[in-house]
């Protein structure tokens, strides 16, 4: 284990740094990557905490990494502790800067007291702030030094880079999926499209058969009620042809000015009774003031729809001693054309989470962990959302629960 310092010696010094890089260059998953980087600066010089902000691709927030806390976990990415960090090109050391704390927001420093930060630390690609390293006070006591943070720097110059790079391989990736995906569903569409005209035109012939021959049985005899089993059935076949049709042939957009805030608000109020039998609690909130976009309101509620009744699904079995809340936020974000703003929405429930094989199938038609349900309606909500230009995603934890991510943009 190394420690500042005494690495006073080049030899030693070269070694450490040798030794660091070659633990970056190996690891090319972000997560293990930037697990591995806190684990290596902690082995170096022992903090009582350490944690690490990388840019959101969403939002333009600083996101803490490996952290649920829905709370205070995050910087802005345009608010005054950034800033200072972009100009002064050098890390803020706590202790030193009480008049300097007072500039910094509410938020700012209520975050840096919950850390109980000592050392905020850029890391700097390309002359951006490619992430923010906070770090406790020394677990001997002592203060960071000029020699420390000298060396400190030459670590974290390179940790950014190697990090910087397995961000954006993951965000390559992603959309890379997204892309495979949206085009797998479109050649699924139309081999659904095509499946379900031939099958709903003689459905129709035997629908009509089946209640014409029932009219010559006793509706409490055997034969009555086998007749009326086989017209529920053939509505359970028409219903699906009906999904099936309206996923491969969906209906055209109605654009109009649609308030997000107000139409999850009616979904909500649609499902209340649901809710409350469930016994299941929701969180709203929005972090922006425009929350009105270009869309279908109708095409848009039904997706809100159908992603809070899977998290009531999805929640139902919870006992007494797992929560059962619903999370739904807002805020808005932007992509690196400043002109090409978006509405972010999640819907975070506390279910039983999807397992990790089965989370690349959620959007296929067909592809359903219920005991009933077609397993059309993610499929047919990830169309909708394709058709506004926008994004849906997913991500899950087993055990934990599951989180819907919708992405769209203001205007289409």
């Amino acid at each position: 284990m190394f420690h500042l310092f005494p690495t006073t010696h080049s030899v030693e010094l070269k070694q450490l740094l040798s030794e660091f890089n070659r633990s970056l260059m190996l690891i090319a998953d972000k997560q293990l990557l930037i697990s591995n980087f806190l684990s290596k600066v902690n082995q170096i010089t022992p903090v009582q905490g350490i944690f690490l902000f990388l840019p959101d691709e969403n939002t333009e927030k600083y996101k803490m990494q490996g952290l649920e806390d829905k709370n205070v976990s995050y910087f802005m990415g345009r608010g005054k502790l950034v800033n200072w960090l972009a100009v002064n090109e050098r890390p803020l050391v706590v202790s030193e800067s009480s008049s300097l704390l007072s500039y910094f927001s509410e938020e700012e420093r209520k975050l840096l007291s919950r850390l109980n930060a000592e050392l905020v630390y850029p890391l700097n690609v390309m002359n951006r702030i490619s992430g923010i390293l906070v770090m406790g006070k020394k677990v001997n006591g002592k203060e960071f030094d000029k020699k420390e943070l000298e060396l400190l720097s030459l670590l974290f110059g390179q940790a950014a880079f190697a990090i910087e790079h397995a961000s954006l391989y993951e965000i390559q990736r992603d959309r890379l999926k997204r892309m495979y995906r949206t085009d797998r569903l479109a050649v699924l569409g139309e081999l659904a499209a095509g499946a379900a005209h031939e099958i709903k035109n003689p459905l129709t012939s035997i629908r009509s058969t089946i209640q014409y021959l029932s009219n010559d049985f006793d509706v409490e005899s055997e034969k009555g009620q086998m007749m009326h089993e086989l017209l529920n059935e053939t509505e359970r076949i028409n219903k699906i042809v009906q999904g099936l049709l309206s996923f491969a042939r969906p209906s055209e957009l109605n654009s109009m000015e649609v308030n997000l805030e107000q139409l999850i608000n009616q979904t909500l109020l649609l499902v209340n009774n649901t809710l409350k039998k469930q016994r299941i609690e929701v969180e709203f909130e929005y972090f922006t003031e425009q929350t009105t976009i270009m869309g279908d309101a109708e095409q848009l509620k039904q997706v809100c729809l159908n992603i809070i009744l899977n998290a009531v699904e999805a929640m139902k079995e919870n006992d007494e001693s797992h929560p059962r809340t619903l999370y739904i936020s807002m805020e808005e974000g932007t992509l690196i054309d400043v002109r090409s703003r978006y509405l972010l929405i999640s819907f975070e429930d506390t279910g039983k989470g999807i397992d990790e094989e089965d989370i690349e199938n959620v959007f296929n038609p067909f592809f359903t962990t219920k005991e009933e349900g077609t397993g059309l309606g993610l499929a047919i909500c990830f169309g909708i959302i394709n058709r506004h230009k926008g994004e849906l995603e997913v991500r899950s934890t087993l055990g934990k629960g599951t989180c819907f991510t919708i992405k769209l943009p203001q205007h289409i």
